[in-house]
């Protein structure tokens, strides 16, 4: 499978989806399904619904290679919603929450391949953090699944991805997977920790290669390129992206749900 989003930033992008979702505009949603649905005609321009989606301080982050753009609070979440276009692909991927709560990824077309992680307490999402493949002045095409031969390339990759974290890695066995270049960041919710090459991404493997929630989510990408999307258990539910150019990997960008 594969998918794609919008970047949510600065050019906001949002979805046409055109699920109809029977809810007056008093109601509330009960289920992750109701709540994404609404969300999604909410960002397509039926801005008054935001009220009903997001708690009065929600948060929505968009995270670039290059920046974080934060939005708080309804007001700042409306000037950015609206404008049409995300176009989720892929599923929904559901995550362990306390009780009355909610926390959920998705992942979307738009922005060359994007994922968002949702959070929500009692029918409003507090926070719905997102990671672009591109910089914040970037517009990558809208890219679709990609087809079995890239979803076999990308199979030998995360292959030797999951090897090259294993316990006791060495810098030498992660340059088997990644570009001598290759930036792995992580996106928590109070900061952005960034980490180049081999050497630096070795300071950081604790243990096992984090176990993955749910399906793979594999984007058509550029020739010799290839791109996807993943949910795995680290900090209970983080997503990442992650891009290869020649079958090594360039990039590898998560959000977690937790303080850095």
């Amino acid at each position: 499978m594969s998918s794609t989003i919008r970047e949510f930033a600065t050019r906001a992008g949002a979805i046409g989806a055109g699920a109809v979702l029977a809810l007056a505009s008093t109601a509330t949603a009960a289920t992750a399904e109701e709540l994404q649905e609404l969300n999604l005609r909410a960002w397509d321009g039926e801005t008054e619904l935001l009220s009903e989606v997001y708690a009065p301080d929600g948060v929505h982050t968009a995270t670039f290679y290059d920046r974080t753009n934060e939005y708080v609070g309804l007001p700042q979440i409306a000037a950015v919603a609206g404008f049409g276009g995300v176009d989720p692909i892929g599923p929904r991927i559901d995550l362990p929450a306390a009780e009355g709560e909610l926390r959920w990824a998705s992942f979307h077309r738009l922005g060359g391949g994007s994922a968002c992680l949702f959070h929500a307490v009692d029918d409003r999402i507090v926070r719905h953090d997102c990671v672009l493949p591109e910089r914040s002045n970037g517009g990558r095409a809208p890219a679709g699944l990609a087809d079995a031969e890239a979803s076999a390339a990308i199979d030998a990759v995360v292959e030797r991805l999951d090897a090259a974290w294993a316990p006791g890695t060495t810098a030498e066995r992660l340059a088997e997977v990644y570009a001598p270049d290759a930036v792995h960041s992580a996106r928590y919710l109070d900061r952005t920790r960034s980490y180049e090459g081999p050497e630096e991404i070795r300071t950081i493997v604790r243990g096992d290669s984090p176990e993955r929630i749910g399906g793979r989510v594999d984007f058509e990408a550029a020739e010799d390129e290839l791109a996807w999307a993943g949910v795995f258990d680290a900090a209970g539910g983080a997503v990442c992206l992650f891009r290869a150019v020649d079958g090594m990997i360039t990039r590898h960008d998560c959000v977690l749900p937790i303080n850095g």
